[in-house]
């Protein structure tokens, strides 16, 4: 026995994987078969592999920005996956004095990054997975100018805050505890004339990094693509495409192959076609949204576009389907479903039944669930109350 161990590790030959493992022993296709079934990530022989899987939601994170820092906090809710209810945990909300409004948490569930207005800084909080309360992981980071909104690189080394009243991005590194330091120069958008920096998206694979450019009322706005340079966290320029007036929020399509977003002021919905290998769009034809859109997301299988449209008072949510080709999109039958006062934030499961969104003016969550046809019914139990101006809202899975 000893001598044969010995034999098949001088026999190991040099593979994609790594050239201490040996694909042809039966060892190696049990070890690997095991810890890919185990996580969705994993290391083995030396490779660093993905196995795709649909995870199931536990929480949901709402920050509500407030009206002062004693009225700022987070609200954490379970979610049942089978109903799509929520209902808080305990603790729930979560005290923030810093006036949260946009977050983002890490591919295990464990670190949650938010946005504070009150500051101009970024949280980095413990979540735990198994009772979702939220406690501080490390100091805040202050940062130049107040952020908008965050986006998390896939592959977890890099995270990038908009800047609300200038034409930049704030880079920053992530090290093994969570920990972020800043990274120098912050990264220039290319506004046409006015405007700061909206939303932002990655692509699955962590390649290319779309940013939403907004503008004063009349100006031209558009979206930014860049590519990520993984071993700096730099942002190069790829191009800048135009789409119409304050440009608040952009998506990507699970597949990675369309980009849309939504124009504030102009009032309408745009839709890119994407090179999944160089990152450049191909605009389609722009589309009307309803008053204010300032929230778009697009379902997990690649059918469904929703915009949040945020006007002052009742509220509606616009929803399309996608043209699979092309990723030109048609108004789903209904279309736009009334939603709460002015819905500023969307989330869906990642089953693609259920959506929700945050309700700045209701001071409340929405639940709805989305039908075979892409349409939206209000599910029993909802608005839920949230805090005093929410604002974004994450759902968490594991």
């Amino acid at each position: 026995m000893i001598w044969f161990m010995v034999a098949v590790f001088f026999q190991c030959r040099r593979s994609e994987f790594n050239s201490t493992c040996d694909p042809d022993s039966s060892a190696y296709l049990q070890t690997f078969v095991v810890l890919v079934g185990a996580s969705e990530y994993t290391h083995f022989c030396g490779a660093h592999i993905r196995n795709p899987r649909i995870k199931i939601p536990r929480f949901i994170l709402v920050t509500n920005v407030g009206l002062s820092t004693a009225t700022s906090s987070i609200n954490v809710f379970r979610i049942d996956p089978k109903t799509g209810s929520i209902s808080q945990v305990d603790g729930s909300p979560f005290q923030l004095t810093n006036r949260p409004r946009y977050s983002a948490t890490n591919a295990t569930g464990t670190i949650v990054y938010v946005v504070n207005i009150g500051n101009t800084s970024i949280s980095i909080l413990n979540l735990n997975p198994e009772t979702g309360t939220l406690s501080l992981k490390h100091p805040d980071l202050v940062l130049p100018n107040t952020p908008y909104s965050l986006a998390l690189d896939p592959n977890g080394k890099y995270l990038f805050a908009s800047s609300e009243s200038q034409k930049q991005i704030h880079r920053m590194a992530i090290d093994s505890s969570g920990n972020l330091s800043s990274l120098t120069p912050v990264t220039v958008t290319l506004n046409p004339i006015t405007g700061a920096v909206g939303r932002m998206v990655f692509d699955s694979k962590g390649k290319h990094l779309y940013a939403g450019l907004t503008s004063a009322p009349g100006d031209m706005a558009g979206v930014q693509a860049f590519h990520l340079d993984a071993t700096n966290g730099n942002l190069n320029s790829i191009n800048f495409y135009p789409t119409n007036v304050n440009n608040l929020s952009i998506a990507i399509s699970a597949n990675d192959q369309f980009v849309y977003g939504a124009n504030y002021s102009s009032q309408d919905v745009f839709p890119f076609l994407r090179d999944i290998n160089s990152g450049t769009l191909a605009i389609q034809t722009n589309i009307p949204a309803g008053v204010a859109p300032g929230y778009t997301i697009t379902d997990p299988w690649n059918r469904f576009v929703y915009v949040a449209n945020s006007g002052t008072g009742q509220g509606t949510i616009s929803a399309y389907s996608i043209q699979a080709i092309k990723g030109t999109l048609t108004p789903v039958s209904g279309s736009p479903f009334v939603s709460g006062f002015s819905p500023i934030g969307l989330s869906i499961d990642p089953s693609g039944k259920y959506l929700y969104s945050s309700n700045t003016e209701g001071g409340n969550v929405s639940g709805y669930t989305i039908g075979e046809d892409g349409s939206l019914l209000p599910m029993a139990g909802f608005p839920v109350t949230a805090g005093i101006n929410p604002f974004s809202i994450e759902i968490v899975s594991y």
